[in-house]
C-alpha cells in the first residue's frame, strides 16, 4: 500500500515533540524514530525510541514499517529516499510550521496516527517520526479524555445502576434499576450514549466516586476503549538529544 504525507493540522503541533510521560499515556503514544540521511544526503539512518511497549504490538510493527517503507521508495520521488527529494517534498506541499525552520506531515490510518517533524538539513536529524495509537490518541483530540459532569454506571459488588456526579464522594441509587444486572448495563450504555459519556469516562467516574477523585482510576485514559484498566508500560528516561 503507498502512503502520502498530508499537512498536519496547526492545532495539533505538539504532537510533533516529546511529552511527559502521562501526556503521552493519554495520547497512545507508541514511541518516535529519528531520521538521518547522513553526510551525503543518500543513506537513511535510524533510531528507535519505545515510549509505551505494550502498544508496540506485531500489527502496528508490521504497519509502521510498509509506512516508511512506502516513503522511502512508492512514486517518481519518494520523499524519504534522499535529504533532496524531502527539502523538494516539503517546498511543495503545504505543511504545518513547527519550530526550528520545520514542518509537519501526518498520516492517518485505521488504528495508528504518525506525525512527521520534517527539518531537511545536513548535520541534524532530518525526520522525528511519531507513532500513536489511536485508541487512545482520538478521544483525546476529541476531548473524551476529560470528565463529564454526570453520568450512571453499575456497582460492580451488586450490578446495580447508581448515578454519579463529578467531584461528589458520593453515589446515589437510579430509580430506574432492575434486579437484573445484565438489563441494567444495557440501560447504562443506553443513558450514557445518549449523554456522549464513553466507556472510558465511565470507568473513570465510578473509580472517583468510588476511591477518590484524585487517584489514577480517576483518569479517562487509564482505560481502553471497553472501560477496562490499561496495562501499565515501563517508561524508559527521556535522552538530552530528545526533543
Amino acid at each position: 500500500m503507498a502512503y502520502k504525507l498530508l499537512p498536519a493540522e496547526q492545532q495539533e503541533d505538539w504532537l510533533f515533540y516529546r511529552l511527559d510521560s502521562e501526556s503521552e499515556k493519554r495520547c497512545g503514544a507508541i514511541g518516535y524514530l529519528r531520521a538521518d540521511f547522513g553526510g551525503d544526503g543518500q543513506e537513511f539512518w535510524t533510531t528507535w525510541v519505545d515510549l509505551q511497549t505494550g502498544l508496540k504490538t506485531p500489527d502496528f510493527q508490521n504497519e509502521f514499517q510498509d509506512v516508511i517503507d512506502s516513503l522511502r521508495n512508492d512514486g517518481a520521488k519518494p520523499p524519504f529516499a534522499s535529504r533532496a527529494n524531502l527539502q523538494s517534498y516539503c517546498a511543495e506541499n503545504a505543511a504545518c510550521p513547527l519550530t526550528g525552520n520545520a514542518v509537519g506531515f501526518a498520516i492517518r490510518t485505521l488504528n495508528h496516527t504518525y506525525t512527521f517533524r520534517c527539518a531537511p538539513r545536513r548535520g541534524d536529524y532530518d525526520i522525528y517520526c511519531f507513532a500513536f495509537d489511536n485508541r487512545f490518541l482520538l478521544p483525546e483530540l476529541a476531548g473524551k479524555h476529560e470528565l463529564p459532569f454526570d453520568c450512571v454506571s453499575t456497582l460492580p459488588s451488586t450490578g446495580e445502576v447508581i448515578y454519579i456526579m463529578q467531584g461528589e464522594a458520593v453515589y446515589q441509587a437510579w430509580s430506574k434499576s432492575s434486579a437484573d444486572p445484565a438489563i441494567n448495563r444495557q440501560m447504562v450504555d443506553g443513558q450514557n450514549q445518549k449523554m456522549g459519556v464513553s466507556r472510558q469516562q465511565e470507568a473513570a467516574m465510578l473509580a472517583g466516586a468510588t476511591q477518590g477523585w484524585d487517584t489514577p482510576g480517576a483518569k479517562p485514559w487509564n482505560y481502553d476503549q471497553d472501560g477496562n484498566p490499561r496495562q501499565p508500560s515501563p517508561q524508559k528516561p527521556k535522552n538530552k538529544e530528545d526533543r
